[in-house]
């Protein structure tokens, strides 16, 4: 059995943009490095409602945007989808006029599910480091919050955003 190969940055935008125009695709998937498809289920709608309180405070506190479910372009893991992106608006005007893949926003929030597994989640945070995210912030299935930079994990944000969720997402 041989090694995948890793695309490149290019091969990879390519891919990501033919997979766009199939309708016979599902709308939750992101890509490996080598290219290959990795289906997720259709989150919940708790899932979905703890995600858009996430983005509603980053950009309260942080102004800029931040938006559920943004394509981002990691030097290590393909393109992941997760599950908000928070960057200054002069970053997203970029993005809109090049309609084009994220790469290395300031913050990214993932909102854990039943379904993931310890090491999945360890690559995808150490993929979005290794890319130039500056923080990745880790919701867990009962609440708790972590947040990731280059140097471990934190129990605070290196921006000062003070996330608070309430219990009854978690209940």
């Amino acid at each position: 059995m041989h090694a995948a190969t890793t695309l490149s940055a290019k091969e990879l935008r390519s891919l990501w943009g033919q997979f766009a125009q199939d309708d016979a695709l599902p709308e939750w998937y992101e890509l490996t490095e080598h290219g290959e498809l990795v289906m997720s289920p259709k989150p919940t709608n708790r899932h979905q409602l703890i995600c858009a309180e996430v983005a509603f405070q980053l950009r309260t506190q942080l102004g800029g945007k931040a938006v559920v479910e943004a394509a981002v372009l990691t030097n290590s893991a393909g393109v992941r989808v997760p599950d908000v992106v928070w960057m200054p608006l002069e970053r997203w005007a970029t993005v809109i006029k090049d309609n084009d893949l994220i790469e290395a926003p300031e913050l990214v929030v993932e909102v854990l599910s039943r379904g993931n597994r310890r090491a999945e989640v360890a690559h995808k945070i150490q993929a979005y480091l290794q890319s130039g995210i500056r923080e990745v912030i880790i919701i867990g299935l009962k609440g708790s919050v972590e947040f990731h930079r280059a140097d471990g994990a934190h129990r605070r944000s290196s921006t000062h955003f003070d996330l608070a969720l309430p219990p009854e997402f978690f209940g």
